[in-house]
């Protein structure tokens, strides 16, 4: 039975998949924080939801880039076999690890972002349609075994804390590859967004698991008025990200992040 009583996460996700839109990034490392702190939610469920919605924020960003021939497909096949693997056993230690340990995880990463918006003044991370122009990659390319051992790791993130492999994406095709920025958006945001419909896969299966229909339905609720607004949010996010100052937003959500990782770790000591 849906829980009308979450109605209001509907324009909470049309905030957050606005911001998270403006500023290039994916919304699961804000929603999974705000499900612990506001809603109280169970850690594991705060970020089994995250990753649900991801999937749909994600889905129109591969549909686009592969619409326009930026993805490296001779990648994504190298690195597919190691992410979903990776993923699977990320869920499976995500219940095996003390919850602290997961929201200490979760707390450096956002810390991590945090530090890429306000020191390093990033305005976008390259997993943003908006911050990237069209253009194909015609050198094959070859990830080294450092790039694979990061992707593993970055597969094991999401799987634990929802997030992570999109930044790994980062530093293993932009500084370590040197592949030109759309085609690095492109097949990041195509092998994170394959990794986390597998998250969710696992995340459902111990959940309908664990007999709990009570636990299914609270989730299933949130995802109902949560995933509408995130499709919103990010068509607002697109509309406000060509007047908005690029450099003001990235300031704005480096504290953002800062903030959230605090209370975050706070959670912890509660």
């Amino acid at each position: 039975m849906i829980d009308i009583n979450l109605w209001f996460m509907f324009p909470v996700a049309v905030v957050i998949a606005t911001i998270a839109m403006s500023a290039g990034i994916g919304g699961a490392v804000m929603f999974a924080p705000f499900f612990m702190l506001v809603l109280r939610l169970d850690p594991l469920l705060s970020l089994g939801a995250g990753l649900a919605i991801e999937v749909f924020g994600f889905s129109s960003g591969v549909i686009g880039y592969w619409r326009k021939k930026v993805i490296h497909f001779d990648i994504v096949k190298q690195l597919i076999i190691l992410t979903i693997p990776a993923t699977i056993v990320g869920v499976v230690l995500g219940r095996l690890f003390p919850v602290f340990i997961l929201k200490i995880m979760l707390a450096l990463l956002i810390l991590y972002l945090a530090y890429q918006f306000l020191l390093k003044g990033k305005e976008c991370l390259p997993k943003d349609p908006r911050c990237t122009g069209v253009s194909t990659v015609t050198e094959k390319l070859v990830p080294g075994k450092m790039v694979k051992a990061t992707t593993l790791l970055g597969g094991l993130l999401v799987g634990m804390i929802s997030a992570g492999l999109g930044e790994v994406n980062e530093l293993n095709f932009l500084r370590r590859m040197k592949m030109p920025v759309p085609a690095a958006s492109g097949t990041s945001v195509f092998l994170v967004a394959m990794s986390a419909i597998i998250g969710v896969c696992a995340h459902t299966y111990f959940l309908i698991s664990e007999g709990d229909i009570a636990i299914f339905s609270r989730v299933l609720s949130l995802l109902i008025f949560t995933i509408p607004g995130v499709v919103l949010g990010a068509q607002v996010g697109v509309l406000l990200s060509n007047r908005v100052n690029r450099q003001s937003m990235g300031k704005f959500v480096g504290v953002l992040f800062a903030i959230l990782a605090i209370l975050t770790i706070l959670t912890i000591f509660r």
